[in-house]
């Protein structure tokens, strides 16, 4: 009668540490943060895997909407993968909770430009240099939608003066 009670007591513990065992995973993905979602993201990208690293970004953020660079990483990922109207929500995201993210200024004008909106690429251009006057890319591409914009205001000889600096 003493083994069986010892087998009886041995057999609930392998049962309670397989449940364990078990468990562990899920409670471990419960757990996850904001940042490891962020991380897995980047690293993701950094792979070339923009759909899993886009994947990574929606959950850093479901985790936490006040991430302004999972929320620019996330417009980066979508452009990638011709998702421009979607990118640029993310990078407004990005903006609207840090307004001096120079980096998603400047990744929404690429946007912009991508979608032939040039005048609105530059002023997009034009914040980020403000905020960061080193930022030469900015300042190249700004420059260059620029002349495309005066060019075609001069070319058409319009009545409205534009205004752009």
């Amino acid at each position: 009668m003493t083994n069986c009670r010892w087998q009886n007591f041995y057999l609930a513990v392998v049962a309670l540490a397989l449940v364990c065992a078990l468990m562990v995973p899920v409670c471990a993905a419960e757990n996850e943060t904001s940042y490891e979602w962020f991380m897995r993201g980047l690293n993701l990208y950094n792979q070339d895997k923009y759909e899993e690293s886009l994947q990574a970004y929606s959950k850093a953020l479901e985790l936490n909407k006040n991430d302004a660079e999972a929320w620019n990483n996330k417009g980066i990922d979508e452009g990638l993968l011709g998702r421009y109207d979607e990118a640029l929500v993310s990078f407004k995201n990005a903006v609207a909770i840090n307004d001096s993210y120079a980096e998603a200024w400047y990744n929404m004008g690429v946007i912009y430009d991508y979608k032939g909106y040039y005048q609105t690429a530059v002023q997009a251009y034009k914040r980020a240099t403000q905020l960061n006057p080193a930022y030469q890319k900015a300042l190249v591409r700004r420059n260059v939608d620029t002349d495309i914009v005066m060019a075609r205001s001069l070319s058409c000889a319009c009545s409205d003066p534009i205004i752009l600096v």
